[in-house]
């Protein structure tokens, strides 16, 4: 009855002579993707939530339909069905499902609709025995409700199947990836929602009536939070946080359910006054996902008030806002030139710069200070190390050697960095932005606490001090680190994020002096080969002196490998390999020279015994203790070359330049 229903509107509305507002430009998909992070959560008796998400190629029919007709299209209505198997048993599909003309009732009625700029990903609720009614194996699932998935599971595909042509054929979608509805079925949430939103813009608008508010646009939600979502019963809200001028914190001002890419948020409570316009006002306005895990009922959570998991804070967008919300006097000057030029990341937006800095922080003020000295943006490091971040900006500062991690797996970025951890970070950044430098520090003067700055930092100290980027007391005390109980009380040696920031400013004023020295405009791109009939000099290539390093990682298994090139000539090599948590050792020690593209090693002497890391310097291993001593091996010859961006390449695998 419903399909001759739409028959005879269209032909009424036909015979009125009115347009039925089929654009010849925007076509009908002749194919659809399947939908995307396809769930199902359980709500009471035989009711379930099922979600589901546009793929791309829906997503810009969606987007183009609108953009030919604005004001009759920004939405789409889209028929989809689902499937379920009990346990091992078989899928209920049939072939009368293809056709309109054949499709069973119930299955022929279901759908969502996606808004364009606004909604992408839809949720709603439906009993499995009314689309069902004669199917007999779901009886037991409408009586024993939760208990019965205790002990039974029920399997679900959905599809897209639309009739673009008024009801005489499908188009039709593949089949969604399976989902498993079953009590013992537990998904790893906190990992799930471990990922942060990304917001596009948030300004303020005028209504009609006076009143203000947010419009806020978000970027697609992140795959594993719409899985999330999905399986908990579309429940993952997106929480909006605002900080007004003069504010000291954020405060949570709105949610709404993460299925929405646009939001509006009343804002009249926020401002002071109606005005036609908010334009002079300042405000910051970030966001996160959040769920109460009582929504989730694979959680086994049963409690009478909220149980919370968040993620992480999403970007910030700032509008007629200071840089910082506190600040030293004495820095104000260098903060604004920084702010000015587009040198405080957006974690630091805001915040109060008097407090000490975070190995994060820092990382991002680095990577930050690369990229808008070589207008390069690099890719993460993937896979990810790290168990305690999914920060990208830190995996792109880790891929590119400027940090490390305080251990192979975890980064620690909570961790506040002292002024020596911090003129390390940034030397590395340096060298990654110039990497064939000349960063000598030849005729410097020892600093007179130079005792307590760590080996691996004496170097990088040394040539801050030289650009004056990092500087010391008035007495030209270094300060690197606390020493004592009561300095560790004082705060002694520790970096300011103001301070901070003042180095990577004071870098990148700093940078065509430092690209003078280092004579790198132009750099070489692989070794050079002597001419016909020379002979090879004995000094080392200055460009290979330096510690290098490669490593490879599979499941419990990572190799480490590191070179150091000295200039006396002579080289160390460190195989380590950690297998099922126990790394080992080889040391190859011996002398090194170049004769065109060839890497001679000789004089070798291998060491071997159990190693450990050095996590304040970049692919740098010690050995605790040695099994063999100094036996000979035979002479090796390697193939080497050097890329346009400074990497090493011995034998095709390529090494990163570390400290």
């Amino acid at each position: 009855m419903k399909k001759l229903l739409v028959v005879l509107l269209t032909l009424m509305i036909t015979a009125c002579g009115l347009s039925l507002n089929v654009t010849a430009d925007i076509d009908p998909p002749t194919t659809l993707g399947a939908p995307e992070h396809f769930g199902a959560g359980y709500y009471y008796n035989d009711s379930v939530y099922f979600t589901l998400s546009l793929p791309q190629d829906i997503r810009s029919y969606v987007e183009k339909r609108a953009a030919d007709d604005p004001d009759n299209k920004q939405s789409l209505l889209l028929h989809f069905q689902f499937d379920y198997k009990i346990d091992n048993g078989s899928w209920h599909h049939t072939p009368a499902w293809d056709s309109p003309k054949t499709v069973p009732d119930g299955i022929d009625d279901i759908y969502f609709t996606f808004t364009n700029g606004k909604k992408y990903n839809s949720s709603d609720r439906w009993s499995m025995t009314s689309i069902f009614q004669e199917n007999e194996d779901l009886k037991p699932f409408y009586e024993g409700g939760w208990d019965y998935l205790m002990s039974h599971s029920i399997t679900f595909r959905a599809r897209f199947a639309e009739p673009f042509d008024y009801g005489d054929t499908f188009v039709i979608s593949p089949w969604s990836k399976e989902f498993t509805l079953s009590a013992n079925a537990k998904a790893e949430y906190n990992k799930l929602i471990n990922n942060a939103p990304a917001l596009k813009s948030a300004e303020v608008e005028v209504s009609p009536s006076g009143e203000p508010y947010f419009k806020i646009k978000l970027d697609k939600v992140p795959g594993e939070v719409q899985d999330l979502n999905a399986m908990a019963s579309s429940s993952v809200r997106t929480e909006i946080w605002m900080k007004r001028a003069g504010d000291k914190d954020f405060k949570y001002i709105h949610y709404d359910w993460v299925n929405w890419e646009y939001l509006e948020v009343e804002a009249s409570d926020y401002f002071e006054g109606i005005t036609q316009s908010y334009e002079a006002d300042g405000y910051e306005i970030k966001s996160r996902y959040a769920l109460d895990l009582r929504e989730y009922k694979q959680s086994g959570i049963d409690s009478t008030t909220d149980v919370n998991i968040y993620g992480p804070f999403s970007n910030v967008i700032s509008h007629n806002m200071p840089a910082w919300s506190e600040a030293s006097s004495w820095a104000t000057g260098e903060l604004t030139k920084a702010d000015s030029t587009g040198l405080i990341p957006d974690i630091l937006k805001g915040a109060d710069l008097t407090r000490p800095i975070t190995r994060e922080e820092f990382c991002e003020l680095a990577l930050l200070l690369y990229e808008k000295s070589t207008g390069k943006s690099p890719a993460p490091a993937s896979p990810n190390p790290f168990t305690d971040t999914k920060n990208p900006q830190v995996l792109k500062a880790f891929a590119l050697g400027i940090t490390t991690g305080t251990s192979a797996t975890t980064f620690s970025p909570q961790v506040l960095i002292n002024r020596e951890q911090c003129s390390t970070m940034l030397f590395r950044a340096i060298e990654a932005i110039h990497p064939n430098g000349d960063y000598s520090v030849s005729g410097i003067p020892d600093f007179p606490d130079q005792k307590a700055i760590s080996s691996y930092a004496v170097e990088a100290a040394k040539y801050m001090s030289k650009l004056s980027i990092v500087k010391g007391d008035t007495k030209g005390y270094f300060m690197p680190k606390a020493t004592t109980t009561a300095q560790e009380a004082a705060g002694y040696g520790m970096a300011t994020r103001e301070a901070a920031i003042l180095m990577s400013v004071r870098t990148y004023g700093q940078m065509d002096t430092i690209k003078a020295i280092s004579g790198d405009s132009k750099p070489d791109t692989t070794v050079s080969k002597p001419a016909a009939g020379t002979s090879d000099s004995n000094k080392p290539a200055d460009w290979i002196i330096g510690t290098w390093g490669y490593s490879t990682s599979n499941g419990s298994v990572n190799l480490e490998i590191s070179y150091e090139f000295k200039e006396d000539g002579t080289f160390c090599r460190i195989t380590a390999p950690l297998v099922l948590y126990v790394r080992t050792g080889s040391v190859f020690e011996g002398k090194y020279r170049i004769s065109g593209d060839k890497l001679i090693l000789s004089d070798i002497l291998k060491s071997t015994g159990p190693a450990k890391s050095n996590f304040d310097k970049i692919w740098y291993f010690e050995i605790e203790s040695y099994d063999t001593k100094d036996i000979p091996v035979e002479d090796a010859e390697h193939q080497i070359s050097r890329t346009a961006e400074g990497m090493l390449i011995i034998d095709g695998t390529e090494y990163t330049r570390g400290r």
